[in-house]
């Protein structure tokens, strides 16, 4: 299954991108992931570690495409054994930035973690 979230907030792309890109901001903005673990400070194709949801949920991830120009990026993540595939994309509107999370999965994951996901993007979006 497929399920796209989509929020629009007053930061600028610049600042929304340096929240993508650096694993240390990721739990600013997305407070369910307690922790990540990876080599190197930047996403980027290859790049492989471990979240933790909410503390006690563990698992291993891929980040699968980068492309800056484009406002996009995206990863595999696999809980439990459960593949979830998370795209992201971004794009200027007005002052500040529209992103995206497409989250493909088996049914309900991607049902059961949008409303995290909208929160998050809700915080990713914000001055």
């Amino acid at each position: 299954m497929r399920h796209t979230v989509t929020v629009a907030g007053p930061a600028a792309p610049d600042v929304v991108w340096e929240r993508y890109a650096r694993y240390e901001k990721w739990a600013h903005w997305a407070p369910h992931l307690r922790a990540v673990r990876t080599e190197g400070d930047v996403i980027r194709p290859g790049a492989r570690g471990e979240v933790e949801v909410a503390g006690f949920l563990r698992g291993r991830f891929e980040v699968t495409e980068v492309d800056e120009a484009k406002g996009a990026w995206a990863w595999k993540v696999n809980f439990l054994g459960i593949p979830v595939l998370v795209g992201h994309t971004m794009r200027p509107q007005g002052t500040g930035t529209r992103v995206a999370v497409h989250l493909t999965a088996p049914v309900p994951v991607p049902l059961v973690y949008a409303p995290m996901v909208d929160w998050a993007l809700h915080r990713l979006t914000r001055v």
